[in-house]
């Protein structure tokens, strides 16, 4: 199982690298919404992430009022089975 350190750091880095969100805007609070995605950045969000952590997500496993923590417990599921 992947650490939540480590997943962290990877949904991170994939923000910043893919979606051009600001390194200084990601809190533990902040919403995937408030970090400037859409649902349809959400779905693409979910898409790089389960290729690029070879994790088994849904289509539908994060959405945009998720926080940050919350989306990290997700992967943490994800990266379980």
């Amino acid at each position: 199982m992947t650490t939540a350190a480590t997943l962290r750091a990877s949904l991170e880095q994939m923000l910043t690298d893919k979606f051009q969100v600001d390194a200084s805007t990601i809190t533990d609070t902040s919403t995937l919404t408030d970090l400037g995605l859409d649902s349809l950045a959400v779905v693409e969000l979910i898409d790089f992430l389960a290729a690029g952590l070879d994790l088994r997500l849904q289509d539908d496993a994060l959405h945009p009022a998720m926080t940050v923590d919350e989306a990290v417990a997700v992967l943490r599921q994800g990266s379980a089975t």
